[in-house]
């Protein structure tokens, strides 16, 4: 095969979903599709991340994402997150490219700029691809793809162009788990993050309730009262108790067992938020212990900048910035980047 031919062939190559097609309906849906699309992208590393817009981000699956890349997400680096971010703040599903994150204005762009600079480098990845299918619950799956070479524009077209076949088979996958679930039929749910939910039908009658619901509803008058009102209040209107978030929405007329119906989440995991202004946070967290400069080196450190452009953009020595980051170690009682960093989560971390 000559060279013109190879290349014609891969750019028209599709990836192949049979496998997550006959996986529809079932706790490994999820893993198939994303491996269909794996073996298309060749991606070096991938997942699947559920956004919420009541809890932090949960993973589902991670193939080849280092444990302690995913504490370190976990303990507030998703905060950072520009996918996330971008969904929180846009609420549009689709298929996400870094590359074009960065060039958006405002802080969508601002924050992919500092996602590349800060989190890029450690992983050792060029490029990252998010395709987001929404969820019932006001929640988004986020596929992700990370290689160590940049992504085609064409390879990009192509999932755009596949975009709408994707995002059917993954809502084909919740209404097949739905309808499993209100047979009575024993089923991951799909929902890790709404694990205590019901299910009502057109006439407000229940049709599937979770064990976690009936042990957890059924002993809080205060948490019955919200869920009434959830029900009766406009879709994507949380009701709060306590910690705990009461999430109900309208069950489209294609959605078994209860078309037309309702089913309504108890969110227990902690809330999230992804609004973040970096140099509000370091700030707040430094600044009665450091001087204004050694907070501005901080802030410029902590969004991955070297020495030598931070003594750039300050106007300042390289030497001058070392003696700095000496004096802000010790005042802060650590010796590396990688523990100022760990202190800025930390305090994001209390404040969710």
């Amino acid at each position: 095969m000559t060279r013109p031919q190879q290349d014609l062939r891969e750019m028209t190559a599709l990836p192949d979903f049979s496998q997550a097609v006959q996986a529809c309906g079932s706790g490994q849906f999820q893993m198939a599709l994303r491996e269909s699309l794996v073996a298309f992208l060749g991606a070096d590393r991938s997942g699947v991340l559920q956004y919420s817009r009541y809890s932090v981000p949960h993973y589902l699956l991670s193939d080849h994402v280092p444990d302690e890349e995913v504490e370190l997400y976990m303990a507030g680096a998703y905060r950072f997150d520009p996918f996330f971010r971008h969904w929180r703040e846009q609420g549009s599903a689709g298929v996400l490219h870094l590359s074009d994150l960065r060039k958006t204005e405002g802080r969508i762009g601002e924050n992919a700029q500092d996602y590349v600079l800060r989190f890029q480098p450690q992983t050792g990845m060029a490029d990252e691809i998010a395709l987001l299918c929404s969820k019932i619950g006001g929640a988004v799956d986020n596929y992700f793809f990370m290689r160590d070479t940049p992504f085609h524009q064409d390879e990009l077209r192509t999932l755009q162009g596949l975009f709408p076949t994707i995002r059917a088979l993954h809502d084909l996958n919740q209404r097949l788990i739905l309808n499993a679930l209100g047979e009575s039929q024993f089923l991951e749910s799909g929902f890790p993050d709404f694990e205590c939910f019901a299910i009502d039908d057109s006439n407000g009658k229940e049709s599937y309730v979770s064990n976690t619901w009936q042990q957890l509803v059924g002993q809080s008058i205060a948490l019955s009262d919200a869920v009434k009102l959830a029900r009766q209040d406009q879709p994507g209107d949380p009701r709060v108790v306590g910690n705990v978030h009461v999430i109900s929405e309208h069950l489209g007329a294609d959605f078994p067992p209860a078309p037309n119906g309702r089913i309504t989440f108890v969110v227990q995991r902690p809330m999230a938020s992804s609004s973040l202004v970096l140099s509000e946070v370091v700030e707040h967290l430094f600044c009665d212990r450091l001087t204004q400069r050694e907070v501005s080196i901080c802030h410029l450190a902590l969004r991955g900048f070297p020495s030598a452009s931070i003594a750039q953009q300050l106007g300042i020595a390289v030497g001058t910035v070392k003696n700095h980051r000496k004096s802000i170690y010790r005042k802060l009682d650590i010796t590396t980047e990688r523990e100022l960093f760990l202190l800025l989560l930390n305090s994001i971390g209390a404040q969710e």
